[in-house]
């Protein structure tokens, strides 16, 4: 913009001497034309000489480079400003009372990302060494601004896959006292319609003309409760290229980000704060070193880079956040009640992804529902068609977590895959958290899981829905030897009392999940006073199952009578099993099952139990 300016004023050398008030527009656009390999068209130009020479500029319009969104990359309604004279002879050229009104300018990257803000036909360059840097831009020509005024216009950068974003300027304020003191400006305008106001103090222009040269800039930028500061140094200011330095954002709703963005701001009400070090350097964009709130959630750190695609090819966001505690209720809407609305997040796989994204994100707390998680940590990329999950693991409840998986795009939905395995879940601990009466069994149990849902939205759906291949087992842990006593029916029961405990040698349970029915085939637990093996049905929506297991221990009076227990899982009834076809039925599987399924065979925790025999 202001380079256009200057080689429009420069023209005004060669009509100095010329008499007053004549118009040189068709002589103007000529050479404006020839400087920038541009059709031009200018309606009025007229100079009137003197030691500052005034310049009156009018109807100005210069064509975009070949394969533009549209026809013109600047037109100009008027220009007011004055030259001091001997500028002209020596350079640079310096203004005062320069008034532009009614400019447009757009700057863009064409398919093929060139970019149309570089005159002149292309210049073949000797291939140069592959780490050898470009040369930077000649920025010798930077007038000097004295006082400068830009009203009721706008700049428009539109990207090399498209997207447009316009920065109307309705009222922007350059100022120097010379070349030497530091160059002020203001700005009143708007981003993509959203109120912008700007003040920025940077270095003098004497500095800002050396090419490749750090360029200090001391930014402030608010819009509606945003505001943002950034202290940098910028090698291109034209380009806002070779960017570092620290980045202050607030904002307390995160209203005017979802503004810029084109979104309602209704659908996201979130206090964001970040305090980092920012960086732009061609094509990569990055925000290290950096801590901040995201809602209610402190970022402890974030390194995030963020890279536009080549011609053609889509964005692509790379890094890590980490959290002191991470609140998916509030993030997601929901309340972690059971009585209100739960929690749930999508499980949207788009096509054509863009920006791609690889990411790591970790907290040392987490809050989904009504579950608390400990030192979550999750990897996940997504690429067309396809969302993985590389590695999730998190502590709960003392026990440790760990998984992968995938989303797949289907024709409703997503297709869901995932392999979990849990170590050091104490028994006593799980069945509290699932409301099931007293276990006479304790230990730390492991876990494994292959799981897939088909033509799901979200992942609760997907939890209520998926498929489960699973195996629980143990190697140690302790077993009430009352209950090894009445599993064996022992009638000695009638005259003594039993008490104690007995080591648990190993325990093993095989479930299937369908929907949230299924089976545990087979349930085995071997120990010092005696082994059992049973089968068992539930059904997680109903809290209902229905168990059959029989017994060997030894002793004269242990009967080894087959038991049945049926019902709700806080409430069971007890029966005798060989009294039911479908307790026979449930203790004829559990003795048939000799091998893990093919998901979980490597599964090796209370795995010895597998030979147990009856």
């Amino acid at each position: 913009m202001i380079g256009a300016v200057t080689a429009t004023t420069a023209l005004v050398t060669t009509a100095f001497l010329m008499a007053d008030h004549i118009d040189l527009s068709s002589f103007a656009a000529r050479r404006l034309a020839a400087a920038t390999g541009r059709a031009a068209h200018i309606g009025s130009l007229r100079v009137t000489p003197g030691r500052w020479i005034t310049v009156e500029l009018s109807d100005v319009h210069l064509a975009n480079v070949t394969g533009g969104s549209r026809p013109d990359m600047i037109t100009l309604e008027h220009l007011h400003t004055q030259i001091r004279l001997m500028s002209l002879l020596h350079g640079p050229v310096e203004t005062r009372d320069l008034v532009l009104t009614g400019f447009s300018g757009l700057f863009e990257r064409t398919p093929d990302r060139r970019p149309n803000w570089r005159f002149g036909p292309p210049v073949a360059k000797p291939a140069a060494p592959a780490s050898a840097a470009p040369a930077p831009a000649d920025q010798s020509w930077f007038p000097g601004l004295r006082q400068a005024t830009i009203r009721g216009s706008e700049v428009i950068y539109r990207t090399a896959r498209g997207h447009t974003y316009r920065a109307g300027l309705d009222n922007i304020v350059f100022s120097s006292v010379s070349d030497s003191s530091p160059f002020l400006m203001t700005v009143n305008g708007a981003y993509n319609t959203t109120p912008v106001a700007i003040t920025a103090k940077m270095q003098p222009i004497s500095m800002l003309r050396q090419a490749g040269k750090p360029y200090g800039a001391s930014i402030h930028a608010s819009s509606g409760d945003l505001t943002l500061d950034l202290e940098s140094t910028i090698t291109d200011l034209f380009d806002f290229d070779g960017v570092a330095g620290k980045l202050v954002l607030r904002t307390p709703t995160s209203a005017p980000l979802m503004a810029f963005a084109g979104m309602p701001a209704s659908d996201f009400v979130m206090t964001l704060g970040l305090d980092g070090h920012f960086v732009h350097q061609g094509n990569v964009w990055s925000l290290d070193h950096t801590t901040g709130r995201f809602g209610e959630n402190p970022i402890t750190n974030a390194d995030v880079v963020f890279t536009e695609g080549a011609s053609g090819k889509p964005d692509r966001i790379t890094g890590n956040v980490s959290f002191a505690s991470l609140d998916l209720n509030r993030l997601t809407g929901g309340s972690g009640s059971t009585s209100q609305k739960q929690t749930d997040i999508p499980l949207d796989v788009p096509a054509r992804p863009d920006p791609l994204i690889d990411v790591q994100l970790g907290a040392r707390e987490v809050r989904y529902n009504a579950l608390t998680f400990s030192d979550a940590s999750v990897a996940l990329s997504q690429t067309p068609n396809r969302i993985d999950v590389k590695s999730l693991s998190f502590g709960w409840l003392g026990a440790h977590l760990h998984a992968s998986g995938s989303l797949l795009s289907a024709a409703e939905g997503a297709r869901a895959r995932a392999a979990v395995d849990v170590t050091g879940a104490d028994i006593d601990r799980f069945r509290r958290q699932a409301g099931l009466a007293a276990i006479p069994i304790s230990g730390a149990l492991s876990f494994r899981a292959a799981a897939e849902a088909n033509d799901v939205r979200t992942l609760n759906q997907a939890v209520q829905v998926a498929d489960l291949t699973a195996a629980v087992g143990m190697n140690n842990g302790a077993i009430s030897r009352k209950v090894i006593a009445m599993a064996s029916t022992d009638v000695s029961l009638l005259v003594r009392r039993v008490t104690g405990t007995a080591p648990v040698s190993c325990l093993l349970g095989v479930m299937t999940l369908h929907h949230g029915s299924g089976t545990v085939v087979p349930l085995r637990i071997s120990s010092a006073a005696g082994s059992v093996i049973g089968a068992a049905i539930f059904d997680l929506n109903r809290k209902w199952f229905d168990l059959a297991f029989q017994s060997r221990a030894p002793g004269l009076f242990a009967l080894d009578v087959p038991i049945r227990v049926s019902g709700s899982f806080s409430n069971p009834g007890f029966g005798l099993a060989g009294w039911s076809e479908k307790g026979r039925g449930l203790l004829k599987s559990a003795r048939a099952i000799s091998v893990l399924p093919p998901e979980i065979e490597s599964f090796t925790p209370g795995k010895a139990c597998l030979r147990v025999t009856f």
